[in-house]
C-alpha cells in the first residue's frame, strides 16, 4: 500500500506510522518504507538511527536487506515491524537523486522486501506531490491511500487518478470549527465527487508525530478511525507487477 498526499503538512507520515502500529498490534508482519528521499520524516517519526538506507541501495552501495531495521516485535505469528529510511543525510539523498538511479530497483526492492521479510503488509511512505519516487511507489501499490486537508483547489495538485479498485481518499488535520458537511463539499468540488473514507480532525499530537497516537490515546475517536480505516488495507502480496 503507498500513502501519498498532493503536498507537504498533510499529516501523512503519522498517519503511516499509526496504520503501522495498528497493524502490528493485530500480529502482522509489517515493513514501513519511506520513499521521500526529498523529504524525509520516518527515521525522525519513529526515533531511529539510520546506518543504511532507501538511498544508499539505490546507488548501489548496499543490498536493500542491509537497509532494514528491525523495528519492533517479536516475529512470527506475533507480529513485527521493519523500517527502511529513506536516507542517511542530505548528502546521501543527492547521491541518489541528483547522480540518477534506476527506477526499477526500487520496484525490485520492494517485492524483494515482501519475500525476504515474510510480510503480511508493506507501506510505503511517498514523497508529496508528483515526483519518481512517488509515481513509482503508487504504481505499483494495490492499494492508494491519498491524504489530503481539502482546503482549496490547491490541494488537487499532484492527486493519483482516483479508482474505485485502489484509491482511498483520507482527509486529515480538519479544524474543530469546520462541520463535516462542509469538508465533504470540499472533497466533491476538489476530487471530482470521490467521497472521503474517513476524515480526521485536528489533534495536535497526530500532527505533531509525538510517539504512536493510537497507543497513547487508544480510547480517542481519531485512534477508532485509524483502526477502521487500517481494516480496509489489504495484504503485501496484492502488489502489481511491474
Amino acid at each position: 500500500m503507498a500513502v501519498s498526499s498532493p503536498h507537504g503538512g498533510t499529516g501523512k507520515t503519522s498517519l503511516v506510522v499509526n496504520l503501522a502500529s495498528v497493524s502490528l498490534a493485530r500480529g502482522r508482519r509489517v515493513a514501513v518504507v519511506d520513499t521521500a528521499m526529498q523529504s524525509p520524516g520516518l527515521s525522525a517519526a519513529l526515533g531511529l538511527t539510520v546506518p543504511r538506507s532507501l538511498a544508499d541501495y539505490l546507488c548501489g552501495t548496499c543490498d536493500i536487506a542491509e537497509a532494514v531495521r528491525h523495528h519492533r516485535g517479536a516475529g512470527g505469528a506475533e507480529g513485527a515491524m521493519f523500517v527502511v529510511a529513506a536516507c542517511r543525510d542530505r548528502e546521501d539523498a543527492a547521491a541518489a537523486l541528483v547522480g540518477g538511479y534506476d527506477p526499477g530497483l526500487l520496484v525490485e526492492g520492494c517485492h524483494r522486501l515482501v519475500d525476504l521479510l515474510d510480510l503480511d503488509l508493506l507501506l510505503l511512505d511517498t514523497p508529496p506531490g508528483l515526483n519518481t519516487e512517488a509515481l513509482v511507489s503508487t504504481g505499483i501499490a494495490d492499494t492508494i491511500v491519498h491524504v489530503d486537508r481539502v482546503r482549496g483547489l490547491r490541494s488537487a495538485l499532484g492527486a493519483p487518478t482516483a479508482t474505485t479498485s485502489s484509491f482511498r481518499l483520507v482527509v486529515n488535520m480538519v479544524p474543530a470549527t469546520v462541520p463535516e458537511p462542509d469538508v465533504r463539499e470540499d472533497v466533491r468540488a476538489v476530487y471530482g465527487g470521490v467521497p472521503p473514507l474517513t476524515i480526521l480532525p485536528y489533534v495536535p499530537e497526530l500532527a505533531a508525530s509525538a510517539g504512536v497516537f493510537v497507543e497513547t490515546h487508544p480510547g480517542h475517536d481519531v485512534s477508532a478511525r485509524i483502526r477502521a480505516l487500517a481494516r480496509t488495507v489489504p495484504g503485501a502480496h496484492g502488489m502489481r507487477t511491474v
